[in-house]
Formats: structure tokens, C-alpha cells, sequence
């Protein structure tokens, strides 16, 4: 968890997109294979579901904390971050933890089915072990908040930056229903997979504004124009006699 916490912070603390690209590549060269799978899936938007909610762990924090419910209010209301402020608020880490991100991910995904008290002294005791930096991020996974500016494309320039593979090729492996449980980095990343790459759909067309006059395209007899609905697209794909949408 260190080495995402790490990550996390060096994304929150920039807006430079080089900056960016830059962590995100030196995180997916040097990091477990599993903690990577796992950063590129809450990147694109796979996260695990929420484990507890927000309200609930303000109790539990402000009990930890020995401090009424108002100033931990007071101080979210400064912080703006609720996540951030509970992180800030605990006590201490009474030990030292050295857990992967993927121990955690899995950690809070056994505590979604667990009775509250069951929840409740789990979640202290990850508290005890975690400083407030990993805190954050483990309160974001619990929560099911876990956002950042980075996004997918962003994200796929920093692993064919890290991989040395073609960016195109990377956005399309990097579709389709995959999930951390049902494939490994090897596979997503790095592994010709014909029978994976019959279910991935061509990229989606983006709209994008024009740079410039509308002149510098050509000639406009040569232009395809398409209409940009509103909505969410599909595709419905036929390859090697199977249907996929």
C-alpha cells in the first residue's frame, strides 16, 4: 500500500499531465504485478464495491478519536475531503504495516459481507497499522469513492510509456469485461490472446473540439461527418461465429 499511497499522492498533488504520466510509469514498471492489475482496474473505473458507508465510519472515527461529532464535522467542512479528514483525525498507527494494495482490495471486499461488529474491529484494527496517507486511500476503497483526475487515456500513455507497447494496442486490451479476478497483468498486458481479443470492441469515436480554422481539415468534400448523440454507445461485434455486444 505504500508505494500506491505514494502514487495517490503524487497524482492529488500535480496538474501537470507530464507529471502525471511520469508516476503512473514509474509505479507500473517497479510495482507487483498485482497491485498493477489493480491500480489500472480502479483507474478505469473497476473499483470494489462499498464495504460501509460514509456516515458510519464518521461514528467509528470520532469514538476512536475521543472527539464529538460536530468537530469531526467542523473539520471535514475545512478539509473538504471526507476521507482525507478521517485519515487526519485518528490516532497514531500503534504498528507498522507492509501490505500490498491487493491485501487491502481484498481485505475490504470480505468485510461487504461481514456483520458491522465483525466490520467495525477490522477497520480499527487496519487504522491502528496504516499512517494517514494510506489511511486515505484505504477510506476512498471502503467507501466506493475512490476518484482522481487521472484519466483512462492518461492512464494508457503512462503503461505504454512503462511497457514499451503501442498505446492504441493498450487501450484495446484494456476493454471489454475483464476484472482482476478473471485475468492477471500477464494476460491483460503483456500476452497474445486471440480468444480475449474477439470480445474487445473497436475504440469508440471521441468528439473532440477543432484546433484551429475549419479550413486547415482539406477539402470539405473529403469530410465523413457522424452524429454525436447524447447517451451511452454499444457495439455489436460478430467475430470467429460468436456474437459479442
Amino acid at each position: 500500500m505504500k508505494r500506491f499511497a505514494a502514487l495517490f499522492t503524487a497524482l492529488d498533488q500535480t496538474t501537470r499531465t507530464t507529471l502525471k504520466i511520469g508516476a503512473l510509469a514509474e509505479y507500473f514498471r517497479y510495482a507487483p504485478e498485482t497491485d498493477r492489475l489493480w491500480t489500472v482496474a480502479l483507474f478505469s473505473g473497476r473499483r470494489p464495491r462499498r464495504a460501509i458507508t460514509g456516515p458510519r465510519l464518521r461514528d467509528w472515527v470520532a469514538e476512536a478519536a475521543d472527539i464529538p461529532l460536530w468537530l469531526l464535522e467542523e473539520s471535514y467542512a475545512v478539509v473538504g475531503d471526507p476521507a482525507e479528514s478521517l485519515a487526519l483525525l485518528l490516532p497514531p498507527p500503534t504498528q507498522d504495516s507492509d501490505r500490498s494494495l491487493t491485501h487491502w482490495i481484498d481485505h475490504i471486499r470480505t468485510l461487504a459481507d461481514a456483520d458491522e461488529d465483525m466490520r467495525k474491529q477490522a477497520i480499527l484494527a487496519a487504522w491502528g497499522s496504516l499512517p494517514p496517507e494510506e489511511r486515505l486511500v484505504f477510506n476512498k476503497l471502503l467507501t466506493g469513492g475512490f476518484r482522481l483526475g487521472v484519466s483512462q487515456k492518461l492512464m494508457t500513455r503512462a503503461l505504454a510509456q512503462a511497457t514499451g507497447r503501442d498505446e492504441s494496442e493498450l487501450a484495446h486490451r484494456l476493454m471489454g469485461d475483464w476484472t482482476p479476478d478473471n485475468t492477471t497483468w500477464a494476460q491483460l498486458i503483456e500476452e497474445d490472446d486471440p480468444a480475449a481479443a474477439a470480445s474487445r470492441p473497436y475504440p469508440f469515436c471521441l468528439a473532440h473540439g477543432v484546433n484551429g480554422p475549419a479550413d486547415t481539415l482539406g477539402d470539405r468534400a473529403d469530410w465523413l461527418a457522424e452524429w454525436k448523440w447524447d447517451g451511452i454507445r454499444g457495439q455489436l461485434i460478430h467475430r470467429q461465429s460468436t456474437l459479442y455486444l
